[in-house]
């Protein structure tokens, strides 16, 4: 029996190095369906390895001189609390492992104790509440244990999520001054050269003057994009939440780009059924405003650009699709950050900071909606908002609705079909 209840015990043991070798070999790809199967899977063991342990009881306990049996308690005792080191920090495991060992330590005393003369009992009843007081005070250990164990975890997964902050931040540091090198060396020496130009020759003041105000709407641009930027992750930005209706914001925003578009020769449409939203107009325009205006900028001329918008779940989903250079799929999950551009495949470095996209997402996170973009080289790109709304269609008879809901879709599909496309989600 003793090398039976032996084997078992290595079987089981062996079992459990297995499944926590192979959980091993997966830690840094593993998710949390993962963990809570690896977990599912490991408590059946770990109550086979209590239940050996407690079994165990059964060979030393009055079948062996008392100082034999001291030692095996002393063993007992050892093996009842290894768990709280090894497994603390998964309480389902632990109380699987101790809640079994100590149910079967209680199960073969009180068998034990049945077996004798009722003269003889009396101490071995006594020597139950040994276990029982043991149990309980490794419950209350365990859970100590485990509380220290989740602080200790969660300060060092503060100090590495504030040492990667700081990297990043750093990071930005070094992008913005490259950018700003780069962005800002070019419209202000063109500045300085044409007002030296212009106090050597002020006849020429005609030629010079639009040059001078080009240069200095570039430098102001990148100004108000830091300045923007700086206010959004300041926490500055004072919401003012009020009944919108989208179609109108859309054609606002058709009506600013219009005229930039047509210079570009790209049609700029707009369809959208009125909607009212909760929302902040003047940064939902801005949030749409960016993302239109960077359409505009990576498409060639001659090409369509389509502002929707339309009835979704619930809500309402505003989307800007192009038929531009499209954003290739390494690019795809930095063009968020700040300062990062992607140049077009005609011209090289594209005009601006890379700083309107990482707006629009600041912008989103502020307004509780999501940016998605979904883009095919060579094809073109959608960038869609999924927004809340309270009321649809308030503003129009259901006819007019869903003619405008015709429209947008035929316009859809006539602008771009962006297929097997890269989807990311900020």
């Amino acid at each position: 029996m003793l090398l039976t209840w032996l084997i078992a015990g290595l079987a089981i043991l062996g079992w459990r190095n297995r499944r926590e070798a192979a959980y091993a070999a997966m830690v840094g790809r593993d998710t949390s369906a993962m963990q809570a199967g690896f977990i599912s899977a490991m408590r059946p063991i770990f109550t086979l390895h209590g239940a050996i342990w407690g079994v165990s009881l059964f060979f030393s306990f009055d079948n062996l001189p008392l100082y034999d049996q001291l030692g095996c308690w002393l063993v007992l005792a050892c093996v009842a609390s290894a768990p709280l080191t090894t497994v603390a920090l998964v309480p389902a495991l632990s109380r699987a492992y101790t809640n079994t060992l100590f149910s079967m330590l209680i199960a073969v005393l009180l068998g034990i104790t049945a077996t004798k003369e009722s003269g003889s009992a009396g101490p071995d009843l006594l020597l139950l509440g040994l276990p029982f007081f043991y149990w309980w005070l490794l419950g209350r250990f365990g859970k100590g244990i485990h509380h220290n164990q989740r602080e200790q975890f969660g300060l060092q997964y503060d100090i590495a999520l504030r040492e990667q902050e700081a990297r990043e931040a750093v990071r930005v540091k070094n992008r913005f001054l490259a950018a700003a090198s780069h962005d800002m060396r070019q419209p202000v020496l063109a500045l300085s050269l044409y007002a030296e130009h212009l106090l050597e020759h002020p006849d020429m003041h005609i030629q010079l003057a639009p040059k001078i105000a080009a240069a200095s709407q570039a430098v102001r641009g990148l100004f108000e994009s830091l300045f923007d930027l700086a206010n959004l992750d300041g926490g500055q930005v004072q919401l003012r939440i009020a009944q919108v209706d989208i179609a109108q914001l859309l054609a606002d925003v058709h009506n600013q780009f219009e005229p930039l578009a047509a210079a570009r020769r790209i049609s700029l449409r707009w369809r959208g059924a009125p909607s009212l939203l909760m929302t902040d107009a003047v940064q939902m325009r801005r949030m749409i405003g960016n993302l239109v205006g960077n359409a505009i900028k990576y498409s060639e001329p001659d090409r369509k650009i389509l502002l929707c918008a339309r009835r979704h779940r619930g809500g309402v989903r505003v989307q800007v699709w192009d038929q531009g250079f499209g954003i290739p799929e390494q690019h795809l999950g930095n063009i968020f950050k700040e300062f990062y551009r992607v140049d077009r495949p005609d011209q090289g470095s594209i005009d601006g900071a890379g700083l309107g996209l990482s707006i629009v997402t600041r912008l989103a996170r502020i307004l509780g909606t999501q940016v998605q973009v979904d883009s095919v080289v060579g094809r073109g790109t959608r960038f869609t908002l999924d927004l809340d709304a309270t009321s649809q269609a308030a503003n129009s008879p259901a006819g007019e609705t869903d003619d405008n809901l015709r429209n947008v879709t035929k316009d859809v599909l006539a602008i771009a079909r962006v297929d097997n496309c890269v989807t990311v989600t900020m």
